[in-house]
């Protein structure tokens, strides 16, 4: 190791030093988000339980020997594919500041590319999530107002778990062409840009409802809520409305899931789904391809799995906001 290359491993003294050193060179110069981060320090960490070596004695061996117990474990497929790509990382910034001599990961094979089966709400289902036995209806109680609206803006925007709770009033845009409206999502994942998502019309009119109501204040659901929070709304309004987990992972994740596989179940082209959902990879995407595999092909315009039908002639409503609030007024009364 030459005098340079020592001196700089030199700032690393120990495995905790090195792992804060990594992991914020992955925010700061990778721009991977906090939370993709955090899941990779925890893989290493538990790797490095697990084996009892330090960083500078691992190798492939003892990674492989981590991943066949985890394998016995009954850990699932992206856990152990996690494991790889945070070792492999982490190796080659170690290998970059002169702290090993070769990366101890770069020869890992890892398992097979995930490809579980993605169950998801089926359209009715998602339906009397938001709106009962009473469609078009949102309840006076402005708790439960809230609750349903920030249900319909998570399915409809195809928003993650984490995107749902921070999400800011002032972002919050009326669209006169499209007569909708559109939010903004603060350092979207993949990118850490702010995104602006739209809602479809459904949506907009329940959204729309809401900001008449809401608690004034910076965040739109009143005060920012954690991912704890929105997970009990989300299965406290499952059990009321009857839907059972029946095989399927019950979160507020699956809305996004489900949005995905009801349009390309619609017939939208696989592309315009996957910059609505924001993946990288179109892999990423392929993932709900069982959905219906014969409707793809053709590339539709975008249509709201909630709408019953499509109408043959597009009726605008008033264009200011305020006017349509004002017609809205009847969504809060029972019909």
């Amino acid at each position: 190791m030459d005098t340079k290359a020592q001196s700089v491993a030199e700032e690393w003294t120990s495995d905790l030093a090195i792992l804060e050193a990594w992991t914020s060179s992955l925010v700061s110069v990778r721009g991977r988000s906090l939370a993709t981060v955090a899941r990779y320090r925890r893989l290493v960490e538990r790797l490095l339980e697990d084996v009892a070596q330090p960083i500078a004695r691992l190798d492939q061996r003892l990674i492989e020997k981590h991943l066949r117990r985890l394998h016995v474990a009954g850990r699932g497929e992206s856990v152990r594919r996690g494991v790889v790509v945070a070792i492999r990382s982490l190796g080659e910034w170690c290998l970059a500041h002169g702290l090993i001599a070769r990366n101890p990961g770069a020869a890992l094979a890892g398992p097979r590319a995930y490809r579980r089966e993605i169950k998801v709400l089926t359209v009715a289902e998602v339906s009397r999530l938001l709106w009962g036995d009473s469609p078009g209806v949102l309840p006076q109680d402005v708790v439960e107002m809230r609750n349903r609206v920030l249900l319909g803006v998570a399915y409809v925007a195809g928003l993650r778990a984490s995107e749902i709770g921070p999400l800011e009033a002032e972002g919050v845009v009326w669209h006169e062409v499209g007569q909708i409206l559109s939010i903004l999502v603060r350092r979207g994942k993949g990118s850490g840009q702010d995104v602006r998502l739209p809602l479809d019309r459904p949506v907009s009119r329940m959204l729309g409802m809401w900001l008449a109501v809401r608690p004034a204040g910076r965040f739109l659901w009143g005060r920012p809520l954690t991912r704890g929070a929105i997970r009990n709304i989300f299965l406290e309004r499952c059990a009321e409305v009857g839907i059972a987990a029946t095989g399927r992972r019950l979160s507020p994740h699956i809305l996004r899931h489900s949005l995905a596989t009801h349009l390309l179940q619609e017939g939208v082209d696989i592309r315009q789904v996957q910059l609505l959902l924001r993946h990288r990879s179109i892999a990423t995407t392929e993932l709900y391809l069982h959905a219906d595999v014969d409707r793809l092909g053709s590339v539709l315009i975008r249509k709201s799995p909630l709408e019953q039908g499509r109408r043959k002639k597009v009726v605008a409503v008033r264009p200011a906001l305020e006017q349509l609030l004002g017609e809205l007024g009847g969504l809060g009364r029972p019909g």
